[in-house]
């Protein structure tokens, strides 16, 4: 019984290995079109992106000089009045103030300070130990208003204004001393007032 299934018409390499020849099937044009094609995007990419057509203008604009909108924002920060820590506690008595302030603590601070100050993801704000400042009044009303990068705590500025941040500081200074059931444990420095 004869085996041979070989085509004569199909071209063989002429190396044959145990009895086994090899084909010699080229791939297909359009496989090596498309081949060749991201050869020439690979090294014409890498000039561009590394090379000399740009001269690496890009990155150095990027790291070199800020956005316009940075230094928009460094500009309003130039012309925002400062505030006093005697005009910040006379809002400690502000009845009005301090209702306001509990306002905008419920609706943009509870959700990691707690309802009353009792801290969750967020330090407590009741008791005399503070991580970040000396928990004076303006510090507080610093720390809404900038923020706390490492934290996680936002920055308040712009979102919403300064008479709020003013006013919720106020409110955040008055709770210090209240007992709400089942505060965080302290975290920071003990502040003597």
């Amino acid at each position: 019984m004869n085996r041979d299934t070989h085509v004569k018409d199909t071209p063989m390499t002429g190396d044959e290995y145990d009895g086994i020849t090899e084909y010699d099937n080229p791939c297909p044009a359009w496989l090596m079109y498309i081949f060749y094609t991201t050869i020439l995007f690979a090294v014409f990419y890498l000039g561009y992106h590394f090379g000399s057509v740009r001269n690496g203008k890009l990155q150095v604009a990027a790291t070199v000089a800020p956005p316009a909108n940075m230094m928009q924002a460094e500009e309003i920060l130039m012309e925002l009045p400062e505030i006093t820590e005697a005009q910040l506690t006379t809002l400690l008595a502000d009845k009005d103030a301090l209702a306001k302030g509990k306002e905008v603590y419920a609706s943009k601070c509870s959700s990691c300070h707690g309802e009353e100050g009792e801290g969750l993801i967020g330090p407590n704000l009741v008791d005399n130990y503070w991580l970040h400042g000396r928990g004076g009044i303006r510090e507080i009303a610093s720390i809404i208003s900038d923020g706390i990068p490492d934290t996680g705590m936002a920055a308040w500025r712009g979102r919403i204004t300064d008479e709020n941040i003013q006013q919720t500081a106020a409110y955040i200074k008055s709770l210090r001393g209240s007992m709400p059931e089942n505060p965080r444990d302290p975290e920071g420095e003990l502040v003597e007032e």
